[in-house]
């Protein structure tokens, strides 16, 4: 669960919001389970662009799909839309009186998450821009996660990336996040 903490402290995000969790797997023919990290997959063919009628959720040239809080109405059409269920509203709980005021002056962006507005995980993409890994990868104590440049043939992640497979490759998205399953679990 320190990816999930991790996730939790570095973006600040509210009370009942999880943009990082982990689901257990559990197969009863082989008797295992297995924990397996779940947040929002950035697809290549994201459905909760194209479902957004304020164009609020876009996707960056290097393929990391974020929300545009300014013009995010709450209309949900992104929950609706998206087929991993990994975007929430934020609810208008604060962690503590003052919140608000605080948001406005002294916390970077990706700490700033007004009520009522869409909400996923950001593949902490302040940190990719600093050179940085996501949190949930740089600091996950089994390094159960690679995370690298999907085009980079020198990259980390191409050692994996033969044998990972995508979730739910029926909906059609094309998920970017991957997942090396072991034998005899899927």
């Amino acid at each position: 669960m320190t990816c999930v903490v991790n996730c939790k402290e570095e973006n600040l995000t509210r009370p009942g919001v999880w943009w990082n969790q982990i689901l257990q797997v559990e197969n009863a023919d082989t008797q295992r389970i297995v924990y397996v990290r779940y947040a929002c997959m950035h697809c290549e063919d994201p459905p909760c662009v194209k479902a957004c009628p304020n164009e609020a959720i876009y996707k960056r040239p290097d393929g990391i799909v974020l929300v545009d809080k300014s013009k995010c109405a709450g209309a949900m059409e992104c929950v609706e839309a998206c087929p991993y269920g990994v975007i929430v509203m934020t609810p208008d709980k604060e962690y503590f009186a003052g919140q608000e005021a605080l948001q406005k002056t002294e916390l970077s962006a990706h700490r700033v998450h007004p009520p009522g507005k869409a909400s996923m995980c950001t593949l902490c993409f302040h940190r990719i821009d600093e050179g940085l890994q996501p949190i949930c990868v740089a600091g996950c104590p089994s390094r159960a996660m690679v995370f690298g440049d999907l085009d980079d043939p020198e990259s980390p992640i191409q050692e994996k990336r033969e044998r990972s497979e995508p979730l739910q490759a029926s909906a059609g998205s094309k998920p970017k996040v991957t997942y090396v399953f072991p034998s005899g679990l899927k």
